[in-house]
Protein backbone atom coordinates (compact mmCIF):
# COMPACT_ATOMS: atom_id res chain seq x y z
CA UNK A 1 0.00 0.00 0.00
CA UNK A 2 1.22 2.98 -0.38
CA UNK A 3 1.34 6.14 1.41
CA UNK A 4 -1.62 7.61 -0.40
CA UNK A 5 -3.89 4.20 -0.14
CA UNK A 6 -3.16 3.16 -3.85
CA UNK A 7 -3.30 -0.14 -5.08
CA UNK A 8 -1.12 -1.06 -7.91
CA UNK A 9 -1.27 -3.97 -10.26
CA UNK A 10 1.47 -4.42 -12.78
CA UNK A 11 4.59 -2.16 -13.75
CA UNK A 12 6.88 -4.97 -13.67
CA UNK A 13 6.61 -5.18 -9.56
CA UNK A 14 4.58 -7.61 -7.44
CA UNK A 15 1.26 -7.45 -8.36
CA UNK A 16 -0.11 -5.71 -4.90
CA UNK A 17 1.92 -2.75 -4.17
CA UNK A 18 0.74 -3.32 -0.46
CA UNK A 19 2.48 -6.75 -0.17
CA UNK A 20 5.40 -5.47 -2.32
CA UNK A 21 5.80 -2.61 0.84
CA UNK A 22 5.63 -5.46 2.92
CA UNK A 23 8.18 -7.44 1.21
CA UNK A 24 10.28 -4.61 0.71
CA UNK A 25 10.11 -4.23 4.50
CA UNK A 26 11.46 -8.15 5.25
CA UNK A 27 14.59 -6.99 2.85
CA UNK A 28 15.33 -4.00 4.89
CA UNK A 29 15.00 -6.05 7.79
CA UNK A 30 17.92 -8.81 6.85
CA UNK A 31 19.85 -6.02 5.58
CA UNK A 32 19.63 -4.18 9.06
CA UNK A 33 20.12 -7.75 10.45
CA UNK A 34 23.36 -7.97 8.49
CA UNK A 35 24.71 -5.07 9.59
CA UNK A 36 23.77 -5.52 13.41
CA UNK A 37 25.70 -9.12 13.36
CA UNK A 38 28.66 -7.10 11.24
CA UNK A 39 28.82 -4.65 14.35
CA UNK A 40 28.35 -7.39 16.92
CA UNK A 41 31.55 -9.28 15.30
CA UNK A 42 33.53 -5.40 15.78
CA UNK A 43 32.34 -5.36 19.30
CA UNK A 44 33.59 -9.12 19.66
CA UNK A 45 36.92 -7.89 18.73
CA UNK A 46 37.15 -5.05 20.58
CA UNK A 47 36.39 -6.82 23.91
CA UNK A 48 39.51 -8.85 23.09
CA UNK A 49 41.64 -5.86 22.37
CA UNK A 50 40.32 -4.16 25.60
CA UNK A 51 41.83 -7.51 27.44
CA UNK A 52 45.49 -6.29 28.06
CA UNK A 53 44.49 -2.84 29.71
CA UNK A 54 42.15 -4.84 32.85
CA UNK A 55 44.87 -4.07 34.78
CA UNK A 56 44.70 -0.66 34.83
CA UNK A 57 41.03 1.51 36.01
CA UNK A 58 40.70 2.95 32.82
CA UNK A 59 41.41 -0.22 30.63
CA UNK A 60 39.17 -1.78 33.22
CA UNK A 61 36.43 0.84 32.21
CA UNK A 62 36.87 0.72 28.86
CA UNK A 63 36.36 -3.10 29.04
CA UNK A 64 33.30 -3.07 30.74
CA UNK A 65 31.66 -0.24 28.68
CA UNK A 66 32.64 -2.76 25.36
CA UNK A 67 31.33 -5.91 27.02
CA UNK A 68 27.84 -4.15 28.52
CA UNK A 69 27.31 -3.27 24.83
CA UNK A 70 27.75 -6.13 23.09
CA UNK A 71 25.64 -8.34 25.99
CA UNK A 72 23.00 -5.69 26.77
CA UNK A 73 19.50 -6.03 25.98
CA UNK A 74 19.99 -3.05 23.07
CA UNK A 75 23.22 -5.31 21.75
CA UNK A 76 23.48 -5.44 17.98
CA UNK A 77 23.43 -9.30 18.36
CA UNK A 78 19.83 -9.20 20.27
CA UNK A 79 19.33 -6.69 17.62
CA UNK A 80 19.91 -8.38 15.13
CA UNK A 81 17.53 -11.39 16.14
CA UNK A 82 14.55 -9.11 16.78
CA UNK A 83 14.69 -8.14 12.90
CA UNK A 84 15.18 -11.73 11.71
CA UNK A 85 12.37 -12.52 13.80
CA UNK A 86 10.51 -9.38 12.89
CA UNK A 87 11.04 -10.17 8.92
CA UNK A 88 10.19 -14.10 9.53
CA UNK A 89 6.55 -12.67 10.40
CA UNK A 90 6.19 -9.92 7.89
CA UNK A 91 7.22 -12.68 5.18
CA UNK A 92 4.42 -15.14 6.43
CA UNK A 93 1.80 -12.45 6.71
CA UNK A 94 2.79 -11.55 2.99
CA UNK A 95 2.54 -15.44 1.69
CA UNK A 96 -0.38 -15.70 3.39
CA UNK A 97 -2.17 -12.72 2.57
CA UNK A 98 -1.16 -13.38 -1.11
CA UNK A 99 -2.57 -17.02 -0.84
CA UNK A 100 -5.89 -16.39 1.05
CA UNK A 101 -7.11 -13.33 -1.43
CA UNK A 102 -5.96 -15.19 -4.72
CA UNK A 103 -7.11 -18.21 -3.46
CA UNK A 104 -10.14 -17.29 -2.32
CA UNK A 105 -10.93 -14.95 -5.61
CA UNK A 106 -9.76 -18.06 -7.91
CA UNK A 107 -11.98 -20.63 -5.84
CA UNK A 108 -14.98 -17.92 -6.39
CA UNK A 109 -14.06 -17.58 -9.35
CA UNK A 110 -14.25 -20.93 -10.63
CA UNK A 111 -17.36 -21.44 -9.22
CA UNK A 112 -19.38 -18.30 -11.01
CA UNK A 113 -17.20 -19.11 -14.26
CA UNK A 114 -18.25 -22.53 -14.79
CA UNK A 115 -14.63 -24.31 -14.30
CA UNK A 116 -14.90 -27.70 -16.60
CA UNK A 117 -13.50 -29.23 -14.07
CA UNK A 118 -15.88 -28.45 -11.14
CA UNK A 119 -18.83 -29.40 -13.36
CA UNK A 120 -17.16 -32.92 -13.33
CA UNK A 121 -16.48 -33.21 -9.92
CA UNK A 122 -20.50 -31.30 -9.22
CA UNK A 123 -22.03 -32.82 -11.79
CA UNK A 124 -25.13 -30.94 -10.10
CA UNK A 125 -23.43 -27.32 -10.65
CA UNK A 126 -24.18 -26.66 -14.29
CA UNK A 127 -27.98 -26.80 -13.48
CA UNK A 128 -27.74 -24.81 -10.22
CA UNK A 129 -25.45 -21.99 -12.04
CA UNK A 130 -28.14 -20.51 -14.36
CA UNK A 131 -31.16 -20.99 -11.21
CA UNK A 132 -28.50 -19.20 -9.56
CA UNK A 133 -28.18 -16.35 -12.32
CA UNK A 134 -31.78 -15.99 -12.88
CA UNK A 135 -32.68 -16.04 -8.98
CA UNK A 136 -30.03 -13.16 -9.04
CA UNK A 137 -31.55 -11.13 -11.57
CA UNK A 138 -34.92 -11.58 -10.18
CA UNK A 139 -33.89 -10.48 -6.75
CA UNK A 140 -32.42 -7.81 -7.91
CA UNK A 141 -35.40 -6.40 -9.72
CA UNK A 142 -37.44 -7.12 -7.07
CA UNK A 143 -35.48 -5.36 -4.35
CA UNK A 144 -34.70 -2.20 -7.10
CA UNK A 145 -38.38 -2.22 -7.28
CA UNK A 146 -39.05 -2.54 -3.73
CA UNK A 147 -36.67 0.46 -2.93
CA UNK A 148 -38.07 2.41 -5.17
CA UNK A 149 -42.26 1.47 -4.05
CA UNK A 150 -40.97 2.15 -1.17
CA UNK A 151 -39.31 5.41 -1.48
CA UNK A 152 -42.22 6.73 -3.33
CA UNK A 153 -44.97 5.33 -0.50
CA UNK A 154 -42.52 6.79 2.57
CA UNK A 155 -42.28 10.03 0.50
CA UNK A 156 -46.00 10.68 -0.07
CA UNK A 157 -46.77 9.98 3.50
CA UNK A 158 -43.79 12.38 4.69
CA UNK A 159 -44.99 15.03 1.78
CA UNK A 160 -47.09 16.89 4.10
CA UNK A 161 -45.22 17.31 6.64
CA UNK A 162 -41.91 18.12 4.29
CA UNK A 163 -39.84 15.70 4.93
CA UNK A 164 -40.48 14.12 1.38
CA UNK A 165 -36.64 15.06 0.52
CA UNK A 166 -34.93 13.59 3.80
CA UNK A 167 -36.77 9.99 2.77
CA UNK A 168 -35.59 10.54 -0.70
CA UNK A 169 -32.24 11.38 0.29
CA UNK A 170 -31.99 8.50 2.92
CA UNK A 171 -33.11 5.49 0.30
CA UNK A 172 -30.46 7.05 -1.70
CA UNK A 173 -28.05 6.63 0.84
CA UNK A 174 -29.05 3.27 1.22
CA UNK A 175 -28.17 2.43 -2.12
CA UNK A 176 -25.28 3.88 -2.10
CA UNK A 177 -24.33 1.51 0.77
CA UNK A 178 -25.37 -1.51 -1.51
CA UNK A 179 -23.37 -0.09 -4.39
CA UNK A 180 -20.55 -0.23 -2.12
CA UNK A 181 -21.12 -3.61 -0.67
CA UNK A 182 -21.41 -4.37 -4.55
CA UNK A 183 -17.98 -3.19 -5.76
CA UNK A 184 -15.94 -4.27 -2.45
CA UNK A 185 -13.45 -6.96 -3.25
CA UNK A 186 -14.17 -7.36 -7.10
CA UNK A 187 -17.71 -8.99 -6.32
CA UNK A 188 -19.29 -7.16 -9.30
CA UNK A 189 -16.31 -8.23 -11.59
CA UNK A 190 -18.00 -11.81 -10.32
CA UNK A 191 -21.29 -11.05 -10.34
CA UNK A 192 -21.22 -9.86 -13.88
CA UNK A 193 -19.06 -13.12 -15.04
CA UNK A 194 -21.72 -15.11 -13.39
CA UNK A 195 -24.65 -13.39 -15.33
CA UNK A 196 -22.31 -13.59 -18.55
CA UNK A 197 -21.95 -17.61 -18.23
CA UNK A 198 -26.01 -17.81 -17.61
CA UNK A 199 -27.02 -15.97 -20.31
CA UNK A 200 -24.82 -17.98 -22.68
CA UNK A 201 -25.84 -21.17 -21.15
CA UNK A 202 -23.95 -24.22 -22.99
CA UNK A 203 -21.43 -22.14 -24.72
CA UNK A 204 -20.33 -20.58 -21.86
CA UNK A 205 -18.35 -23.79 -21.29
CA UNK A 206 -15.87 -23.41 -24.64
CA UNK A 207 -15.45 -19.93 -23.82
CA UNK A 208 -12.61 -18.50 -21.30
CA UNK A 209 -13.82 -16.92 -18.31
CA UNK A 210 -12.25 -13.25 -19.30
CA UNK A 211 -14.05 -13.81 -23.12
CA UNK A 212 -17.58 -14.64 -21.77
CA UNK A 213 -18.28 -10.97 -21.08
CA UNK A 214 -17.06 -10.03 -24.73
CA UNK A 215 -19.09 -12.49 -26.29
CA UNK A 216 -21.77 -11.81 -24.49
CA UNK A 217 -21.56 -8.20 -25.63
CA UNK A 218 -20.85 -9.31 -29.33
CA UNK A 219 -24.23 -11.28 -29.16
CA UNK A 220 -26.35 -8.20 -28.10
CA UNK A 221 -24.66 -6.22 -30.03
CA UNK A 222 -25.13 -8.29 -33.09
CA UNK A 223 -29.33 -7.80 -32.30
CA UNK A 224 -28.97 -4.32 -33.10
CA UNK A 225 -28.92 -2.22 -36.30
CA UNK A 226 -25.51 -1.15 -37.22
CA UNK A 227 -24.03 1.89 -36.38
CA UNK A 228 -24.56 4.63 -39.35
CA UNK A 229 -21.71 6.75 -40.84
CA UNK A 230 -19.82 8.81 -38.47
CA UNK A 231 -18.02 12.38 -39.44
CA UNK A 232 -15.31 14.09 -37.93
CA UNK A 233 -15.31 17.52 -38.38
CA UNK A 234 -13.08 20.47 -37.05
CA UNK A 235 -14.17 22.91 -34.67
CA UNK A 236 -13.88 26.60 -35.46
CA UNK A 237 -12.50 28.62 -32.42
CA UNK A 238 -12.08 25.28 -30.25
CA UNK A 239 -11.46 26.01 -26.80
CA UNK A 240 -7.76 26.56 -25.59
CA UNK A 241 -7.32 24.36 -22.80
CA UNK A 242 -4.85 24.93 -20.29
CA UNK A 243 -1.75 23.26 -20.79
CA UNK A 244 -1.29 20.25 -19.00
CA UNK A 245 1.98 19.63 -16.24
CA UNK A 246 0.52 16.50 -14.39
CA UNK A 247 -1.65 13.12 -15.05
CA UNK A 248 -4.12 15.05 -13.06
CA UNK A 249 -4.20 18.07 -15.42
CA UNK A 250 -4.20 15.52 -18.36
CA UNK A 251 -7.36 13.66 -16.52
CA UNK A 252 -8.70 17.26 -16.22
CA UNK A 253 -8.92 18.45 -19.77
CA UNK A 254 -10.63 15.09 -20.54
CA UNK A 255 -13.21 15.80 -18.04
CA UNK A 256 -13.55 19.25 -20.24
CA UNK A 257 -13.83 18.00 -23.40
CA UNK A 258 -17.43 16.70 -22.00
CA UNK A 259 -20.44 18.35 -23.89
CA UNK A 260 -22.11 21.42 -21.91
CA UNK A 261 -24.21 20.19 -19.57
CA UNK A 262 -21.30 17.51 -17.86
CA UNK A 263 -20.63 18.53 -14.74
CA UNK A 264 -17.44 19.55 -15.15
CA UNK A 265 -17.46 20.32 -19.04
CA UNK A 266 -16.42 24.02 -20.72
CA UNK A 267 -19.93 25.75 -22.13
CA UNK A 268 -20.75 25.15 -25.39
CA UNK A 269 -18.35 22.71 -26.00
CA UNK A 270 -20.56 20.08 -28.34
CA UNK A 271 -21.62 16.66 -28.23
CA UNK A 272 -19.18 14.05 -29.68
CA UNK A 273 -15.90 16.35 -28.85
CA UNK A 274 -12.61 14.96 -29.39
CA UNK A 275 -9.73 17.69 -27.80
CA UNK A 276 -6.40 17.55 -29.15
CA UNK A 277 -3.23 19.59 -27.87
CA UNK A 278 -0.03 20.02 -29.93
CA UNK A 279 3.03 20.73 -27.45
CA UNK A 280 5.80 22.70 -29.19
CA UNK A 281 8.98 22.24 -26.59
CA UNK A 282 11.97 24.56 -26.60
CA UNK A 283 14.61 22.33 -28.45
CA UNK A 284 12.13 22.10 -31.40
CA UNK A 285 10.46 19.13 -30.75
CA UNK A 286 6.22 18.25 -30.73
CA UNK A 287 4.73 15.74 -29.16
CA UNK A 288 0.47 15.58 -29.00
CA UNK A 289 -1.96 14.74 -26.22
CA UNK A 290 -5.00 13.23 -27.59
CA UNK A 291 -8.47 13.58 -24.54
CA UNK A 292 -11.81 11.03 -25.10
CA UNK A 293 -14.48 11.90 -22.92
CA UNK A 294 -16.84 9.23 -21.83
CA UNK A 295 -20.18 8.08 -22.92
CA UNK A 296 -22.48 11.21 -23.67
CA UNK A 297 -25.86 9.55 -24.62
CA UNK A 298 -27.97 6.44 -23.62
CA UNK A 299 -29.12 6.03 -27.50
CA UNK A 300 -27.92 3.01 -29.49
CA UNK A 301 -26.95 4.60 -32.61
CA UNK A 302 -27.97 8.30 -32.39
CA UNK A 303 -26.44 11.35 -33.63
CA UNK A 304 -23.44 11.58 -31.16
CA UNK A 305 -21.19 8.17 -31.37
CA UNK A 306 -20.32 8.52 -27.69
CA UNK A 307 -23.02 6.39 -26.76
CA UNK A 308 -23.99 3.11 -25.04
CA UNK A 309 -23.89 0.93 -28.44
CA UNK A 310 -20.33 1.96 -28.73
CA UNK A 311 -19.72 0.90 -25.34
CA UNK A 312 -21.54 -2.57 -26.53
CA UNK A 313 -19.36 -2.48 -29.47
CA UNK A 314 -15.85 -1.77 -27.86
CA UNK A 315 -16.70 -4.76 -24.85
CA UNK A 316 -17.83 -7.06 -27.95
CA UNK A 317 -14.47 -6.57 -29.86
CA UNK A 318 -16.67 -4.90 -32.88
CA UNK A 319 -15.83 -2.36 -34.95
CA UNK A 320 -17.06 0.69 -33.41
CA UNK A 321 -17.57 4.44 -34.91
CA UNK A 322 -14.97 6.38 -32.08
CA UNK A 323 -11.69 4.41 -33.04
CA UNK A 324 -11.63 5.14 -36.18
CA UNK A 325 -13.12 8.80 -35.26
CA UNK A 326 -10.11 9.69 -32.89
CA UNK A 327 -7.53 8.03 -35.86
CA UNK A 328 -9.45 10.67 -38.60
CA UNK A 329 -8.91 13.28 -35.74
CA UNK A 330 -5.83 12.90 -35.18
CA UNK A 331 -5.14 13.02 -39.63
CA UNK A 332 -6.38 16.14 -39.12
CA UNK A 333 -4.65 17.10 -36.49
CA UNK A 334 -1.28 16.86 -38.34
CA UNK A 335 0.38 14.62 -36.26
CA UNK A 336 3.09 13.31 -37.50
CA UNK A 337 3.76 9.19 -36.92
CA UNK A 338 7.45 9.87 -35.59
CA UNK A 339 5.84 12.31 -32.82
CA UNK A 340 5.01 11.29 -29.54
CA UNK A 341 1.15 10.67 -28.62
CA UNK A 342 -0.74 10.37 -25.16
CA UNK A 343 -4.06 9.22 -25.30
CA UNK A 344 -6.40 9.48 -22.58
CA UNK A 345 -9.91 9.14 -22.03
CA UNK A 346 -12.34 8.53 -19.29
CA UNK A 347 -14.68 5.68 -19.26
CA UNK A 348 -15.87 5.23 -22.75
CA UNK A 349 -13.16 7.52 -24.16
CA UNK A 350 -10.58 5.80 -22.26
CA UNK A 351 -11.70 2.15 -23.78
CA UNK A 352 -11.23 3.98 -27.48
CA UNK A 353 -7.63 4.84 -26.12
CA UNK A 354 -6.69 1.45 -25.42
CA UNK A 355 -8.33 0.76 -28.92
CA UNK A 356 -6.59 3.29 -30.57
CA UNK A 357 -3.30 2.76 -28.87
CA UNK A 358 -3.68 -1.11 -30.47
CA UNK A 359 -4.61 -0.66 -34.12
CA UNK A 360 -2.20 2.28 -34.33
CA UNK A 361 0.45 -0.08 -33.36
CA UNK A 362 3.96 -0.18 -35.48
CA UNK A 363 1.93 3.70 -37.17
CA UNK A 364 2.22 5.94 -34.83
CA UNK A 365 4.69 6.73 -31.77
CA UNK A 366 1.84 6.50 -29.25
CA UNK A 367 3.75 6.86 -26.05
CA UNK A 368 1.47 6.52 -23.21
CA UNK A 369 -2.45 5.60 -22.20
CA UNK A 370 -4.15 6.97 -19.39
CA UNK A 371 -7.13 5.43 -18.77
CA UNK A 372 -9.99 6.54 -16.06
CA UNK A 373 -13.00 4.43 -15.10
CA UNK A 374 -12.71 2.36 -17.84
CA UNK A 375 -13.04 -1.71 -18.47
CA UNK A 376 -10.70 -3.91 -20.13
CA UNK A 377 -11.77 -4.44 -23.49
CA UNK A 378 -10.49 -7.43 -25.98
CA UNK A 379 -8.40 -6.03 -28.10
CA UNK A 380 -5.15 -6.83 -29.07
CA UNK A 381 -2.05 -6.81 -26.54
CA UNK A 382 -0.56 -3.60 -26.06
CA UNK A 383 2.93 -2.81 -27.40
CA UNK A 384 5.51 -3.26 -24.83
CA UNK A 385 6.93 0.20 -26.05
CA UNK A 386 3.34 2.16 -25.17
CA UNK A 387 3.46 2.15 -21.10
CA UNK A 388 -0.26 2.31 -19.68
CA UNK A 389 -1.93 3.52 -16.55
CA UNK A 390 -5.73 2.36 -15.71
CA UNK A 391 -7.27 4.52 -12.77
CA UNK A 392 -9.86 3.09 -10.90
CA UNK A 393 -11.99 4.12 -7.86
CA UNK A 394 -12.91 1.52 -5.63
CA UNK A 395 -16.52 2.79 -5.65
CA UNK A 396 -16.78 2.70 -9.53
CA UNK A 397 -18.66 -0.09 -10.66
CA UNK A 398 -17.78 0.47 -13.89
CA UNK A 399 -14.46 -0.84 -14.39
CA UNK A 400 -15.32 -4.47 -12.74
CA UNK A 401 -17.89 -4.76 -15.75
CA UNK A 402 -15.42 -6.49 -18.27
CA UNK A 403 -15.85 -9.79 -15.71
CA UNK A 404 -11.94 -9.95 -15.28
CA UNK A 405 -9.44 -9.27 -12.53
CA UNK A 406 -7.18 -6.19 -12.65
CA UNK A 407 -3.70 -7.89 -14.54
CA UNK A 408 -1.00 -5.63 -15.35
CA UNK A 409 2.73 -6.59 -17.19
CA UNK A 410 5.88 -4.89 -16.81
CA UNK A 411 4.34 -1.73 -19.35
CA UNK A 412 0.91 -2.22 -18.09
CA UNK A 413 -0.53 -1.07 -14.42
CA UNK A 414 -3.50 -0.52 -13.33
CA UNK A 415 -3.91 1.91 -10.11
CA UNK A 416 -7.28 1.37 -7.59
CA UNK A 417 -7.90 4.01 -4.77
CA UNK A 418 -10.72 5.65 -3.05
CA UNK A 419 -11.09 9.56 -4.47
CA UNK A 420 -12.67 10.50 -1.48
CA UNK A 421 -8.99 9.96 -0.15
CA UNK A 422 -7.81 11.64 -1.89
CA UNK A 423 -9.52 14.75 -1.61
CA UNK A 424 -13.20 14.53 -3.31
CA UNK A 425 -16.51 14.72 -1.67
CA UNK A 426 -18.29 11.59 -0.64
CA UNK A 427 -20.61 9.93 -3.18
CA UNK A 428 -24.27 10.11 -2.96
CA UNK A 429 -25.11 7.42 -5.30
CA UNK A 430 -22.91 5.09 -7.72
CA UNK A 431 -23.19 7.40 -10.64
CA UNK A 432 -21.26 9.90 -8.58
CA UNK A 433 -18.24 7.51 -7.98
CA UNK A 434 -18.18 6.89 -11.84
CA UNK A 435 -17.52 11.32 -12.49
CA UNK A 436 -14.76 11.71 -14.28
CA UNK A 437 -14.19 15.18 -11.72
CA UNK A 438 -13.30 12.46 -8.68
CA UNK A 439 -11.03 10.79 -11.52
CA UNK A 440 -9.12 14.10 -11.58
CA UNK A 441 -8.56 14.12 -7.69
CA UNK A 442 -7.34 10.30 -7.69
CA UNK A 443 -5.35 11.29 -10.40
CA UNK A 444 -3.35 13.68 -8.03
CA UNK A 445 -3.14 11.02 -5.72
CA UNK A 446 -1.41 9.38 -8.56
CA UNK A 447 0.65 12.22 -9.76
CA UNK A 448 2.52 12.13 -6.01
CA UNK A 449 3.19 8.69 -6.10
CA UNK A 450 5.19 8.51 -9.52
CA UNK A 451 8.69 7.99 -7.52
CA UNK A 452 7.44 4.41 -7.00
CA UNK A 453 9.19 1.89 -8.94
CA UNK A 454 6.00 0.39 -10.43
CA UNK A 455 5.03 3.91 -12.08
CA UNK A 456 8.55 5.19 -13.13
CA UNK A 457 8.52 4.28 -16.44
CA UNK A 458 5.37 5.45 -17.37
CA UNK A 459 6.37 8.96 -15.55
CA UNK A 460 8.96 9.36 -18.03
CA UNK A 461 6.70 8.80 -21.17
CA UNK A 462 4.45 11.21 -19.62
CA UNK A 463 6.91 13.24 -18.98
CA UNK A 464 8.23 12.74 -22.47
CA UNK A 465 5.01 14.29 -24.03
CA UNK A 466 4.58 17.28 -21.25
CA UNK A 467 7.83 18.53 -22.26
CA UNK A 468 10.08 20.59 -20.33
CA UNK A 469 9.33 24.10 -19.23
CA UNK A 470 8.84 26.33 -21.49
CA UNK A 471 6.77 24.38 -23.92
CA UNK A 472 3.67 25.99 -25.71
CA UNK A 473 0.61 24.37 -26.10
CA UNK A 474 -2.39 24.21 -28.52
CA UNK A 475 -5.61 22.78 -28.62
CA UNK A 476 -6.96 21.77 -31.71
CA UNK A 477 -11.17 20.35 -31.24
CA UNK A 478 -12.93 17.74 -33.53
CA UNK A 479 -16.58 16.75 -33.77
CA UNK A 480 -17.52 12.93 -34.07
CA UNK A 481 -21.07 13.04 -35.21
CA UNK A 482 -23.70 10.76 -37.00
CA UNK A 483 -25.70 14.13 -38.08
CA UNK A 484 -27.42 13.08 -41.57
CA UNK A 485 -27.29 16.32 -42.51
CA UNK A 486 -23.63 16.77 -41.88
CA UNK A 487 -22.87 13.24 -43.05
CA UNK A 488 -24.84 13.42 -46.21
CA UNK A 489 -23.82 16.63 -47.51
CA UNK A 490 -20.98 18.01 -48.92
CA UNK A 491 -20.41 21.53 -46.97
CA UNK A 492 -18.98 22.61 -49.73
CA UNK A 493 -21.07 21.89 -52.90
CA UNK A 494 -24.25 20.92 -50.70
CA UNK A 495 -24.48 17.66 -53.08
CA UNK A 496 -24.57 14.46 -51.29
CA UNK A 497 -20.98 13.10 -50.07
CA UNK A 498 -20.61 10.21 -51.47
CA UNK A 499 -20.38 7.08 -49.23
CA UNK A 500 -16.51 6.05 -49.00
CA UNK A 501 -16.74 4.01 -46.12
CA UNK A 502 -18.50 1.04 -44.23
CA UNK A 503 -21.11 1.76 -42.25
CA UNK A 504 -19.83 2.99 -38.93
CA UNK A 505 -16.72 4.57 -40.08
CA UNK A 506 -15.50 8.15 -40.31
CA UNK A 507 -16.19 10.05 -43.56
CA UNK A 508 -13.93 13.76 -43.37
CA UNK A 509 -15.53 16.93 -43.11
CA UNK A 510 -13.00 20.02 -44.88
CA UNK A 511 -11.76 22.32 -42.04
CA UNK A 512 -14.08 25.23 -41.31
CA UNK A 513 -17.29 23.46 -40.95
CA UNK A 514 -19.18 23.79 -37.55
CA UNK A 515 -21.87 21.80 -36.00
Amino acid sequence: MSDGGLTIVGGGRPDLVDTAEMQRAVTTLDRVADHLDVADRALAVAVEAARPGLLTPEGRAASAAVHAAREGSASPARCAQEARALGRTVRAAVVTYDSAESGVHRILRAVVGGEPMLDVAFPALPLVRPLLGVTTLGAASVALRAVALDTLLRAGWALPSGRADDVVRDRMRALNRLAAVLVADGRAELLTLGLATTFLGPTAGHVPPDLRVPMLARLLSGLLPEPGPTVVVPRVGATQLPAPRSIAQVLANVARSYDEGAVAAVPGTPEGTISIQRFAHPDGAVSWVVAIPGTQSPSLNGVNPMDAGTNGRLVGDLPDSMTPAVIEAMRLAGIREDEPVLLAGHSQGGMVATSVATTLAGTYRIAAVVTAGSPDIPRGPMPPEVQVLHVRDRADIAPQSDGRPDRGSPNVRVVTGDATEAGAPPVRNPVEAHSAARYVRLGEAVDGELDDPQLRDLARAVGSVLGPEGTTVTTLQFVATRDPAVVTTDPLTGLPRPDRLAPGGPLTAPPGRTR
